[in-house]
Order: structure tokens, then C-alpha cells, then sequence
């Protein structure tokens, strides 16, 4: 399941929280409303015959947005403080209304998605709810606790399995990582309770430079080594523009941390304070909004697209990203002939009736 964070009511998310049941939702009577307090709506769910659907509400709600969007989405393993991160994120965001560095003016999208290793999913499943975020992304955070070793980069295995499960183009066969990474949004690490010493040669180094080095080509030979080295090989063609943060451990009490929503910020760490408002300082001066080709994403555009992919995957099909969104922009270009023919037969009307009057 997927959900994104519209302005209306007062729910906030949690990790915590009882798994939704899998029921489509009612179209809603009437569009939600684009003002007040932030509140998660469902986006994607799976129904009780295991096929993707849109949520209606969301349908509405994003048919409404006609201005560019920019999508940042939370990814990781249940429980392990995405909501919070998203809880940060919407209470440094002044409204979803954003100005890039370069001046562009777009909405923000928060996008969470359920744990990759829930109890109920197959590896499958998992890697298409993986595949689809990417997929819609401006900037893909990947929420996970500790450093980054074999146990972490194995867990990240599935984006091996995404060149099987999307092709950028409907001819050709299989797509490389490489060939997705040309659409693919900013890859964003996020290593939580972060305890290590960045030390490399007895010097200082940067989070990025730990990241570098973490997906660098293991030596040797072996089927077990050849299978780490193609994670890498494929993080790092996925992914070709990518960051690292880390955030130390924010209280040492644990009962506290079972309640970190509810503790002020100025009762945090100063170090993870400090490391936490980096991480929102580049979300927000680098996110941009989604862009293939000459389509930029809008509301409406984002729920083409995304029924474009479901349909697919409903179908046993492989999703294919150029053919997604030419008929988006096909459908759009349709869509705006028809307003075009519509406003010139309202204005031939009003000139013949300007002529009889005459």
C-alpha cells in the first residue's frame, strides 16, 4: 500500500499503526479539500482479488492539481521510523506549495509506502511497491537503521529484480540498470541510529564517501561474491545520482524512543538534531518536479501515469515507462483540443450573436 500526504484533516501516519484493510474506498462525495493541516490518504492499494487500485479520494484530490509536482518518497522496513521522517518533513514544508533553487515553483508530494519485508508480502509484490516508488519519484529516501554492510545491501537485493519487472522502452527486451537510471529520482540512503566512526586511512570522510565505498566491487572470485557485486553494480547504475545521511541515535532512554513523535525537538540529541536538518535542507533544495521528456508531472498527469502502471501489473505485464507516458501526453494533448474546440465554438457564437444583434 501506498499512501500520499494531502491538506485536510489532522491524521497523521504511523509506522505503528494497524495494517489497513484491503477494501476499496467509496468515491468520495465530493473532491477533498487542497487547504489546512496535512493528512495521509491512501494512493495505491490491493484489492481482495490481489490487484493494484488507484484510491478514488486520491484520484480526486490530485485531478485538482494542475501545477507541476515534485514527489519525495520513504522507503523501507516496517518500523523503523519512516513516519517520523515524513512527520519532519511536513512540519518543515510552509504549505506543499515549493520553490526550487532555480525558481520553479511546484507542489510537494510525500509518498509512504509499507514496509519491503512485511510478513504478508512476496518478493514479488515487494519489488513492484519498490519498482512503483522509484518510478514516481523526484527523490527516493531509503529509510534503514545501522550501517551499511552485506546484511543492508542484501536486503536492497530487489533493485537487481527491477530491470525484470520494468523496460524504459516497448522494443528492445530487457532494460539495464543503467538505461533505467536515466529516469530514475535521487537515491537517498538514510542510516538511522548511526553509530560508526567515518575514519578511511586515518582520515575524516563524509557520509557520501562511506557510500561510495560501501558499493565498491568486492575483490575475488566465487558465485556468492558475484551475486554481492551485482548489487552494487546495479545500486549503482540505478541510481547514478545519489547521497548518504546519517542520524546518531536520538534519545538514549527506550521507552522514549517508542514515543518519538510526541518529544519535542529541542529534548533530541543536538547531533541528530543538527544531522536531521541537513537531510530537510537538501530535500527541499533538491527535489524537483518529475519530468520525462517534455511532460512534467502534474495531478492529473501522475494519475494517468500510475494507472498506466497498474494496469500492467495487473495484467502480468512489465510496465514500460516511455509508453506510459506518451499516452499520458497523448491523452493530455486530447484533452486540451477539446478545451481549444470548445472555446472557439463558444466564441464563434458569441461573435455570430454579436453580428445579428448589429
Amino acid at each position: 500500500m501506498m499512501r500520499l500526504f494531502n491538506r485536510g484533516g489532522r491524521d497523521a501516519p504511523s509506522d505503528a499503526s494497524p495494517p489497513q484493510p484491503y477494501a476499496p474506498s467509496p468515491p468520495p462525495s465530493s473532491p477533498a479539500p487542497l487547504t489546512g493541516p496535512a493528512r495521509p490518504i491512501r494512493l495505491v492499494y490491493c484489492d481482495e482479488k490481489g490487484r493494484f487500485r488507484m484510491d478514488p479520494e486520491a484520484v480526486a484530490v490530485l485531478q485538482l492539481v494542475k501545477e507541476p509536482i515534485g514527489v519525495v518518497s520513504v522507503c523501507g522496513r516496517a518500523r523503523q521510523g519512516k513516519s517520523f521522517i515524513l512527520n519532519q518533513l511536513l512540519g518543515k514544508s510552509s504549505g506543499f506549495q515549493r520553490r526550487a533553487l532555480d525558481g520553479t515553483e511546484y507542489n510537494l508530494l510525500l509518498l509512504d509506502s509499507e514496509g519491503i519485508d512485511a510478513y504478508d508480502q512476496t518478493g514479488t509484490y515487494s519489488t513492484q511497491i519498490f519498482s512503483l516508488a522509484v518510478l514516481l519519484s523526484s527523490m527516493f529516501i531509503y529509510n534503514q537503521m545501522g550501517g551499511i554492510d552485506e546484511a543492508a545491501l542484501d536486503r536492497l537485493s530487489l533493485v537487481t529484480q527491477m530491470t525484470k519487472h520494468i523496460r524504459v522502452r516497448a522494443s528492445g527486451g530487457k532494460s539495464s540498470a543503467s538505461e533505467l537510471g536515466q529516469f530514475s529520482p535521487i537515491f537517498v540512503w538514510l542510516l538511522r541510529d548511526f553509530y560508526l566512526d567515518l575514519v578511511e586511512d586515518n582520515r575524516r570522510i563524509t557520509p557520501r564517501d562511506y557510500l561510495e565505498l560501501a558499493l565498491r566491487p568486492v575483490q575475488g572470485t566465487g558465485r556468492d561474491l558475484a551475486a554481492k557485486n551485482e548489487i552494487r553494480d546495479s545500486i549503482r547504475a540505478l541510481f547514478p545520482d545519489r547521497e548518504c545521511f546519517t542520524l546518531v541515535r536520538p534519545l538514549n532512554n527506550e521507552n522514549d524512543l517508542q514515543r518519538l513523535d510526541q518529544i519535542s525537538m529541542d529534548k533530541l540529541r543536538p547531533e541528530f538534531r543538527s544531522g536531521l536538518e541537513a537531510l530537510t535542507k537538501f530535500v527541499f533544495e533538491r527535489t524537483r518536479p518529475k519530468q520525462v521528456g517534455a511532460t512534467i508531472l502534474t495531478g492529473p498527469v501522475l494519475v494517468g501515469i500510475i494507472e498506466s502502471y497498474l494496469e500492467a501489473l495487473n495484467n502480468g505485464a512489465v510496465p514500460t515507462i516511455s509508453s506510459s507516458w506518451q499516452s499520458v501526453e497523448e491523452a493530455e494533448c486530447r484533452e486540451l483540443m477539446i478545451q481549444l474546440l470548445r472555446s472557439t465554438c463558444l466564441l464563434l457564437t458569441d461573435l455570430s450573436h454579436q453580428r445579428k444583434l448589429a
